[in-house]
C-alpha cells in the first residue's frame, strides 16, 4: 500500500489495494487509520460497481440511507449526486448553485462517521468538492472562541440555518421534504472517537444555533467561527478522476461543492456509515 499526501490542508491518496474484493480485518483498520490521520483518502482505478460499493462501504458499519432526497438508485443505500437529466426527469439530486458547508447528516442523533463517494462520470471542468480541516480549525481558533464554544451545544436542524442564510446570500431555497424536520442537539466541538483530537463540528449549512446566548449572540458567535474556519490554509479542493473512490470523515472535515456549475455530465454515487452521537468529555 502506498500512501501519497495531497495537500498541506488534508487528504492523501491511496494506491496499491483493491477495493472491489473483500477486505481482510487488517486492510480495513488500516483505512480506518489513515482515515483518522489523513482525513480524507483517495482511491484511484477503482471501476466499482454500486454492489461492490455497498459491499465494501458495510465493512465500516451500519450504512446510513439519505432521509431527504429523492432516490434514483435502485439501492437505498446509494444515493445518486447528479446533473444529468433523462427524459425530463433529473437522474440524481444536482449540485446547488452555491456553496453549503455542512457535515453530512449532523442533523441526526447519529450523524454520518464515514462518506463513500464514488465517481461515476466526471463533468469536463468544474463538479469538484472542496474540504476544510476542522482539527486545526479547532487548534488555531481564538482563545475568546474555544472559551465560547467549548463544553457549549448547538442546535442543528435540516432545513432551519440553511433557508435562513441562503436568503442571507440571495438564494430562496425550497426544502422539499416537509415531512421530515429534524432537529437535534450536539456539541459545538467534538472529540474524535479515534484519536481523541477536538474538532470544530458546527457549520454553515446545518447548525441554527449555539445554546446559551441570544439569537442574535448565536449569529455573531458562529459567523466568526464559519469565518476562522475557512482558512485557506485549512482547505484542500479535489478534482475528481472517472474511476475512484473518495472517503472522507465527517467528524473532522466539512465540505461543500464547488461554486461553478459543471461544465459536462456529472454523475457521483454516495454511500454513507452511521456514527455515534458527538461527544465533548
Amino acid at each position: 500500500m502506498k500512501v501519497i499526501p495531497l495537500s498541506p490542508a488534508l487528504g492523501a491518496e491511496v494506491r496499491g489495494i483493491d477495493l472491489t474484493r473483500p477486505l481482510s480485518a487488517r486492510t480495513r483498520d488500516d483505512i480506518v487509520g489513515l482515515l483518522t490521520e489523513h482525513q480524507m483518502l483517495v482511491f484511484p482505478d477503482m471501476s466499482m460497481s454500486s454492489e461492490q460499493q455497498i459491499a465494501m462501504s458495510r465493512n465500516f458499519g451500519e450504512l446510513e440511507p439519505h432521509p431527504m432526497t429523492t432516490n434514483t438508485s435502485p439501492y437505498p443505500e446509494i444515493t445518486v449526486v447528479s446533473n444529468v437529466t433523462t427524459d425530463g426527469k433529473p437522474l440524481g439530486y444536482p449540485t446547488p448553485p452555491f456553496q453549503l458547508w455542512h457535515s453530512d447528516l449532523c442533523y441526526l442523533e447519529r450523524p454520518a462517521k464515514m462518506t463513500l463517494f464514488y465517481a461515476e462520470s466526471v463533468p469536463e471542468q468544474h463538479g469538484d468538492t472542496w474540504f476544510a480541516n476542522m482539527f486545526r480549525a479547532y487548534d488555531t481558533l481564538p482563545e475568546h472562541l474555544k472559551a465560547a464554544l467549548d463544553g457549549r451545544n448547538a442546535v442543528f436542524s435540516l432545513d432551519g440555518s440553511l433557508v435562513k442564510r441562503c436568503r442571507k446570500i440571495g438564494f430562496d431555497l425550497n426544502i422539499a421534504a416537509d415531512d421530515f424536520k429534524p432537529t437535534v442537539s450536539h456539541p459545538a466541538i467534538r472529540v474524535h472517537p479515534e484519536s481523541l483530537r477536538r474538532s470544530i463540528f458546527v457549520n454553515w449549512a446545518h447548525t441554527d444555533s449555539v445554546e446559551g446566548y441570544s439569537p442574535e449572540q448565536s449569529e455573531a458567535l458562529l459567523e466568526q467561527v464559519f469565518a476562522h474556519c475557512l482558512n485557506e490554509d485549512f482547505i484542500y479542493r479535489h478534482r475528481y478522476t472517472a474511476g475512484e473512490l473518495v472517503i472522507w470523515d465527517n467528524a473532522s472535515v466539512i465540505h461543500t461543492n464547488s461554486p461553478h456549475v459543471p461544465v459536462g455530465n456529472r454523475i457521483m454515487r454516495r454511500v454513507m456509515v452511521t456514527g455515534q452521537a458527538p461527544f465533548f468529555q
